[in-house]
């Protein structure tokens, strides 16, 4: 089903999107990290799987799986329901567990899409860090940046940037917060110098 799935993915952004994408090995050859990044649209958990081998466990709002497709997309590749506005114990229990046996976990710390054009970042929270410190793991930032609002046969670029190491930071006495904060800078310095 996941392999189906991702061929129908696949050939849909093909057909109505011109993707690029940018350092995509540092995804690739990762193991067990967390991957965050800027979230505009309910696109953006369904270009991973079209695009990268490697399988990607999106973290994604419980009211996702309610979208006909999207349901059996996102079933399909292994996303994770979670609860917003709440302490979703099992989300991130299971999200921790995922990430010890060496599968990498897809989290956007806005928690919701942003919604600006000019691809301002919203409110973030410290989900990313959290998972990642727990997991003893490290954090790969990513953003994505569509010239016409994801409109069809529009463009779409994903850009990967260089691994965090949360646990590392974590040690050295970072607070989630402090974390969090590295890590949206380096989605915002990804942006800025490829939008």
């Amino acid at each position: 089903m996941y392999n189906f799935i991702r061929s129908l993915l696949a050939l849909y952004y093909k057909i109505f999107y011109k993707v690029t994408i940018i350092n995509k090995e540092k995804i690739e050859n990762a193991k067990g990290v967390v991957i965050s990044g800027n979230h505009l649209s309910n696109h953006d958990p369904l270009l991973f799987p079209a695009f990268f081998d490697k399988k990607i466990r999106f973290i994604a709002k419980e009211e996702l799986f309610k979208i006909i497709f999207v349901k059996q997309a996102l079933e399909a590749t292994g996303a994770i329901p979670i609860k917003r506005g709440t302490f979703d114990r099992a989300a991130i229990n299971n999200s921790i567990k995922l990430l010890r046996e060496g599968e990498v976990v897809g989290i956007f710390p806005e928690g919701t899409r942003s919604h600006s054009k000019e691809l301002n970042l919203g409110e973030s929270h410290n989900g990313a860090s959290f998972i990642a410190t727990r997991a003893k793991t490290k954090i790969i930032p990513f953003t994505i940046i569509p010239n016409k609002n994801f409109r069809i046969f529009s463009s779409i670029k994903i850009v990967v940037g260089d691994e965090i190491d949360a646990a590392a930071l974590k040690e050295e006495g970072k607070s989630h917060d402090e974390i969090t904060a590295i890590l949206m800078e380096k989605i915002s310095e990804l942006i800025a110098k490829e939008k």
